[in-house]
This record gives structure tokens, C-alpha cells and sequence, in this order.
């Protein structure tokens, strides 16, 4: 049984390197789908996407790909209520989860 995600990605950086991740492949990356951008401004990026459970390991990567930047991902999972946040920067991750 395929649990889904909602997730929202915050993305922190500079100009540059937020520009440079919003031309990437991230969704891809993440296997986000029916994305939608909350905010783009010149130094932060935050969107809303839905993903079939949460890999953590691919946010760990897509981290390394821009290590300039600091990935944020707040995720809830169904069935099951287990909510979350990630943070990855240049390949490290931290996280944790709370199930209610």
C-alpha cells in the first residue's frame, strides 16, 4: 500500500544558488507531484507537492547537488499520522518525526 505525502519545501539561500535550484530538476529528484510555489523571492524558494512517502535520502542528495542552500521539508504521511521536518545542507541531515 503506497503511502501519500504532503510535503512543503523551503529552500534558503543565496539569489544565485535559490535561482539555480528553481531551474534544476528537483521535482524529479523528489518525485514531487502536483507541485505549487507558495513564495519566490530572490533568496527563498517554498512549495507545496505531493510524493508517495517520504525518502529522506533523496533530499540528503539533492543537498549535495547545491550545498550552498539549505533544504527544509516539513511532511505529513497517511495514512498512519506521522508528521515531520527535515533539514539538509551539503549532504548532512537532520530530522525528526512525530507520530499523534
Amino acid at each position: 500500500m503506497r503511502r501519500r505525502c504532503e510535503c512543503r519545501l523551503t529552500v534558503i539561500g543565496t539569489k544565485r544558488d535559490v535561482r539555480r535550484f528553481q531551474n534544476s530538476a528537483w521535482e524529479k529528484s523528489l518525485r514531487a507531484r502536483y507541485y505549487d510555489p507558495l513564495q519566490l523571492s530572490p533568496c527563498r524558494f517554498v512549495g507545496q507537492f505531493e510524493t508517495d512517502g517520504h525518502d529522506l535520502k533523496r533530499l540528503q542528495h539533492l543537498s549535495r547537488s547545491h550545498p550552498g542552500l539549505v533544504l527544509l521539508l516539513d511532511f505529513e504521511l497517511f495514512p498512519g499520522r506521522v508528521k515531520g521536518l527535515a533539514k539538509a545542507k551539503a549532504g548532512e541531515l537532520e530530522h525528526c518525526e512525530i507520530a499523534y
